[in-house]
């Protein structure tokens, strides 16, 4: 049997996916897209599909009406088409403009869906022929897989080893106390510290980028694999070099490390506010020691059960999220034991001061994080 339809102005194109069966139209009434039935809808001037550009990368959109008609993507107006003719767009070339997963294509002009083909095919090579295949035979083709992101995931934590093997070897109290699991639950902090009275120093500045570095492969490991965490993925629409996924990580690490100083200053102005100003460094050092912990040892465990082990895909969610959640909840319950036992402030004070600090970014996290 033949490998794949020819297609497309000329047959010039093997035949990818036909999006002619996928047709959906405004329903006013139920104020959502629904599909097309040709008994309800065959009077609409305007009818949509949904094209995946990010799955269908290298291909082409092809376009043909029998009779003119308006091509709109996005609900922006792209072309006037020309009844009897084929239209072919590079699918690349709309990922780079669009910077989006999928793009909604819709064609007004004529009524009904006859007449009105939408493909995504494959340019065939000039020296490429159909590959004729017997039913029975003991080939089993397979796409090649893409190695740029599996190249990221080890030179990326070839690095984070490296980095914080650097700061094993520059700074060993520090990098002993701050990944001290009885330092994390010694509630009755009276140490003077540098670690703690200097928030800024070089040290807690260095073990606050190796966070950055943790939570920014974490971020592109879920993307990864299919969850848009916090609805941020046209964070990492740069491109699909090796290259590319390098720049989006620092991008993300940047923005975290934004976050991180943004919140000791947060902590800092409430601390004044509450007049809790001995507090702030200890609840800024059990933050970075408690994250530390905590976000090594998930990527250790993603890292090591990613290996086909384990089908993070499906798991994401569960084995990401909700371990995240407990954290912070218990994370809030030893930050009050610590600072309820380090300074003589009023309750009622230390529970409105970590609310606006802990409580309530969580509660926000969560809700755009699910």
């Amino acid at each position: 049997m033949t490998a794949q339809a020819e297609v497309g102005p000329n047959k010039q194109y093997f035949l990818v996916k036909d999006l002619t069966q996928d047709w959906l139209v405004y329903d006013q009434r139920e104020k959502e897209y629904v599909p097309y039935v040709t008994e309800q809808h065959n009077t609409q001037l305007s009818i949509n599909t949904i094209v995946d550009i990010e799955s269908n990368r290298h291909y082409e959109l092809l376009i043909y009406v029998e009779k003119n008609n308006y091509l709109f993507l996005n609900s922006s107006l792209k072309q006037n088409l020309k009844g009897g003719q084929w239209y072919v767009m590079s699918i690349d070339s709309l990922y780079k403009v669009y910077r989006r997963p999928q793009l909604m294509l819709t064609l007004y002009g004529t009524p009904g869906q006859v007449g009105k083909t939408i493909l995504i095919g494959h340019k065939k090579a000039a020296i490429e022929k159909l590959i004729t295949i017997e039913e029975e035979s003991f080939l089993n083709l397979l796409p090649k897989e893409d190695a740029r992101i599996s190249n990221f995931f080890i030179l990326g934590m070839l690095f984070l080893l490296s980095f914080a093997a650097f700061l094993f070897n520059g700074y060993p109290r520090a990098f002993e106390r701050l990944y001290s699991l009885p330092d994390l639950f010694q509630v009755d902090v009276r140490d003077e510290s540098f670690l703690i009275n200097k928030p800024f120093s070089r040290v807690n500045l260095l073990f606050v980028v190796l966070l950055c570095f943790e939570l920014g492969y974490l971020y592109i490991f879920t993307q990864d694999k299919q969850y848009n965490l916090f609805s941020s993925k046209e964070l990492i629409l740069s491109g699909q070099s090796l290259f590319d996924t390098w720049v989006d990580y620092v991008k993300v690490v940047f923005l975290c490390l934004g976050l991180m100083l943004a919140k000791y200053v947060g902590l800092y102005i409430l601390g004044t506010l509450y007049n809790l100003e001995g507090v702030a460094n200890i609840h800024f050092f059990k933050i970075l020691q408690s994250s530390l912990l905590f976000y090594s040892s998930l990527l250790l465990l993603a890292a090591l059960t990613s290996f086909y082990i384990v089908d993070w895909t499906v798991l994401v969610r569960s084995m990401l999220l909700i371990p995240g959640v407990i954290f912070y909840v218990l994370r809030i319950i030893l930050i009050f034991f610590t600072i309820s036992r380090s300074t003589t402030v009023k309750s009622l004070y230390l529970i409105s001061y970590l609310c606006i600090v802990e409580l309530i970014p969580l509660i926000i996290g969560v809700r755009y994080a699910l």
